[in-house]
């Protein structure tokens, strides 16, 4: 049976494991980085059975779980906006953008390393080169423009989207005892909220 190791939760999960790793030059990671990215190269696959048990699922679909977080997250920045709140800053369209986004789960990830950057694609959208040491750049989304940005977590790392108008959406990766990836998801928009974890395997 599958089974997630707590270290390796609070390691995908810690907001405060960023390393500052030492840079073999302008651009280029260090040997560290280089490896760690390594273990992450090639393709994964979403894993309904450990993506179940990851996230505590009954009765819920893998995917459905963190559709129904976004849709909930989404309401409560409604709800917070209509009451005068200033929790929800930004434009209607870049709140439904980051809305549509944060619901989504990639069926399919593939991981390419490259010397300065991390060649990402999400299921057979165009892939998007983030630099390793994490300069934000323009990329484009199915729903539209973002900037994107990667930034290191001890032996993992996070990419960033960041949506013109909206929030900014965090996907942490780290690679499980099982050999699994874990993927965390987080919307950053003044505060940080969990939505959801995800699985896949090889």
């Amino acid at each position: 049976m599958y089974h997630l190791p707590a270290r390796a939760v609070t390691c995908a999960l810690s907001i405060a494991g960023i390393l500052g790793c030492a840079s073999s030059g302008p651009g280029v990671p260090s040997p560290e980085r280089t490896a760690a990215l390594a273990t992450f190269t090639g393709a994964w696959n979403l894993d309904e059975a450990a993506t179940a048990q990851a996230a505590g699922l009954r009765g819920t679909g893998a995917r459905d779980h963190i559709y129904q977080r976004a849709s909930d997250i989404g309401m409560e920045m409604m709800r917070e906006q209509g009451t005068g709140g200033d929790a929800v800053t930004g434009t209607p369209a870049g709140l439904r953008q980051t809305m549509l986004m944060l619901g989504i789960t990639s069926e399919a990830l593939t991981f390419s390393p490259g010397d300065e950057s991390l060649t990402v694609a999400f299921d057979s959208q165009d892939p998007v080169d983030v630099p390793v040491e994490g300069d934000w750049v323009d990329a484009a989304a199915a729903q539209g423009p973002i900037e994107v940005r990667l930034i290191w977590r001890g032996n993992g790392f996070a990419i960033e989207r960041r949506i013109p108008g909206g929030g900014t959406i965090r996907d942490a990766f780290s690679i499980l005892e099982s050999g699994h990836l874990l993927l965390t998801r987080e919307i950053v928009w003044r505060r940080a909220q969990m939505v959801g974890r995800v699985v896949y395997s090889r």
